[in-house]
């Protein structure tokens, strides 16, 4: 009897042992589970956070290089008055050279009562543009009319950009397919539309150039007024009688020397006509007295 229950108390002893375990692990389990999520929630938060700061990163760089990027065409038109015209416009090729521009344009002209004009059309790099504008300004002796405008192709630029870009990747691909295909007629489509992707390529790259051209590079027309002040002086000169004078003698001689000339011109140039006028009075002369010495004489003088 004595035996059987201490087995009984055995087997007790052994189940309240493997129930705490159990509970034991199972608390362990909850707890690493508890720590686990917590973990994991923790590196969410922090790739949240991560990819959060990342965007926030691109989104400024984006904006960074489409500031970067900003392309604007600008034109100036200004009209200045100046004292010469020859130097100043040589100082403003002065002017032009020291910032890096180069001339398009130049032409002069004189007008009425001693008036000169001449334009000038130059490019002028973006970064020089204000103070070559200021320069200009200086040669004036007036206030300048000027006109400056400008057109903003950012857009534009970065549209045609990224075409280029997808344009690319097209070729490019279409390359790889030519090396791969084996049949004529597919290289033959596929040469087709590479040649035609080509084409917009270059069209496309034609455009981006000229719009970072037109950008890097403002056109500046410049307009040249000069008043020539000896026109006043020249009007009163002409009021000296003493030149005058001499002028309307020497016209005078020049009109009698002229007469002179063509009477002589004329009796020399035409003395065959003048001889055989002469004969012909002296034969008419000779011919008349002839016919009055055989006229008879009237009665009435013979009474």
């Amino acid at each position: 009897m004595w035996k059987r229950w201490e087995l009984w108390v055995f087997i007790a002893v052994l189940l309240l042992s493997a129930c705490s375990n159990g509970g034991s692990s199972k608390s362990d389990k909850a707890v690493d589970r508890d720590s686990g999520s917590s973990h994991s929630e923790a590196k969410m938060d922090s790739s949240t956070n991560e990819e959060s700061q990342n965007t926030k990163s691109n989104k400024s760089k984006e904006e960074q290089q489409m500031k970067n990027q900003r392309k604007v065409i600008y034109h100036a038109d200004i009209e200045i008055t100046v004292d010469n015209l020859q130097p100043s416009m040589e100082a403003v090729r002065k002017t032009l050279e020291n910032t890096g521009g180069y001339m398009v344009e130049s032409n002069t002209s004189t007008g009425e009562k001693g008036y000169e004009s001449g334009v000038m059309v130059v490019r002028v790099p973006m970064k020089s543009f204000r103070l070559f504008l200021d320069d200009v300004r200086s040669l004036s002796k007036g206030t300048p009319h000027e006109n400056v405008r400008g057109e903003d192709v950012t857009e534009e630029y970065v549209d045609l950009s990224s075409r280029l870009k997808a344009k690319q990747q097209v070729r490019e691909r279409l390359e790889a397919f030519m090396k791969e295909a084996q049949k004529t007629e597919d290289l033959l489509k596929i040469s087709a539309d590479l040649a035609a992707v080509q084409e917009e390529i270059e069209q496309v790259e034609g455009r981006l150039n000229f719009l970072k051209n037109q950008s890097d590079y403002s056109t500046v027309t410049i307009q040249f007024e000069v008043k020539n002040l000896k026109a006043q002086e020249l009007q009163t000169e002409g009021l000296n009688t003493w030149a005058k004078t001499k002028v309307l003698f020497m016209d005078t001689v020049n009109f009698l020397m002229s007469a002179i000339s063509l009477i002589v011109v004329s009796l020399l140039g035409l003395a065959p006509i003048w001889l055989i006028v002469a004969i012909v009075l002296y034969v008419w002369w000779l011919k008349r007295k002839k016919e009055q010495k055989k006229k008879p004489e009237s009665p009435t003088s013979l009474t």
